[in-house]
């Protein structure tokens, strides 16, 4: 079977010749430069014959398009810091004007490089490019604070904001289709109780997550990563995606749980910072039988966010090896 018939295969219920599997990390430096990005990318595929290419960009591109200045200071997991965020008074967020992703420099570049991604490895290689959803970009515009100091002032000023930034987002997965892509790998950053309570989401973030999913809806392979502890996993039934992923190891749902609360099959499945990067081989090995089991088989297995960039290599071949060991 190809790379993309075993995931097909995962995501109809079905048992591929062997799991599918993935890994993904950030690539500071290479990741402002759209060839650069993807030479990265793929090399780390080839290396470890993953069956899906996770597309990781600096995690800033999309709040640089609205004039955010980010900068590298070696964050153990490759993100950017920020300098300046445009966002600090509840007026700012009228003030956004929506933008035209070929005509903003990081927003081009992933479209660029989702093209040369595509042209790299093929048709049988799932190509998923990042996208963050309108609360999380949000997020990065105001800082998390004044966020949700602003979603309980003046939430309608959010919310106007928000809208903006949905029309944009969509307009940038329908090029990111257009440039080849598979589907999204959709973030929810802020989509958890410790941030926002479910009734609060669903009345500022639903609607325009579902939006940008939906523009993606000509593809096959629409992710939905709940990024932080505590997941809002009651709200993923209502968004068109094949696949959810979250924080599975910590406070909020296990493996099992969390797929009948989303009634979707998992991406993911080994904690990407106690057992890949601080636990041994062997920890990564049983992690991933264990995952197997908690899911039926319904698993595309992967870290559950991005790893650090301190995992050893050993951790990553451990997890490729022992998922290909599990069969079909």
């Amino acid at each position: 079977m190809t790379p993309a018939e075993r995931v097909r295969a995962t995501l109809a219920g079905e048992r591929p010749d062997r799991p599918a599997v993935t890994v993904w990390r950030h690539w500071p430096g290479a990741d402002q430069d759209a060839a650069a990005h993807v030479d990265a990318e793929v090399r780390h595929r080839d290396a470890l014959d993953l069956d899906v290419l996770k597309l990781t960009p600096s995690a800033a591109y999309l709040a640089e398009g609205w004039g955010a200045r980010t900068v590298d200071r070696g964050d153990p997991l490759g993100v950017r810091d920020y300098l300046h965020r445009p966002v600090s008074e509840p007026a700012h967020w009228h003030a956004l004007p929506e933008l035209v992703p070929a005509d903003v420099a990081s927003l081009a570049r992933e479209i660029t490089t989702v093209r040369l991604a595509r042209a790299r490895v093929g048709p049988d290689v799932p190509v998923l490019p990042t996208v963050f959803s309108p609360l999380s970009v949000a997020r990065y515009l105001a800082g998390e604070d004044v966020l949700l100091t602003h979603l309980r002032d003046d939430r309608a000023a959010v919310v106007a904001g928000l809208a903006t930034i949905t029309r944009t987002l969509v307009a940038l997965v329908e090029a990111l289709v257009d440039a080849g892509a598979d589907g999204v790998y959709l973030s929810l950053f802020p989509a958890s109780h410790r941030l926002v309570d479910a009734g609060t989401y669903r009345e500022v973030a639903l609607d325009g997550d579902r939006q940008v999913l939906e523009a993606a809806a000509a593809t096959w392979l629409r992710v939905v990563h709940f990024h932080l502890p505590e997941p809002l996993l009651e709200v993923a039934p209502a968004l068109p995606a094949e696949l959810v992923s979250w924080e599975h190891t910590g406070p909020g749902p296990a493996l099992a749980e969390g797929m009948r609360l989303t009634g979707r099959p998992v991406l993911g499945g080994v904690d990407q910072v106690g057992v890949l990067r601080d636990g041994t081989p062997a920890d990564v090995r049983a992690a991933v039988r264990a995952a197997w089991a908690a899911t039926g088989g319904r698993l595309v297995v992967a870290p559950a966010c991005s790893y650090p960039l301190a995992v050893p290599p050993a951790h990553l071949r451990a997890l490729v090896e022992e998922t290909r060991a599990l069969g079909g």
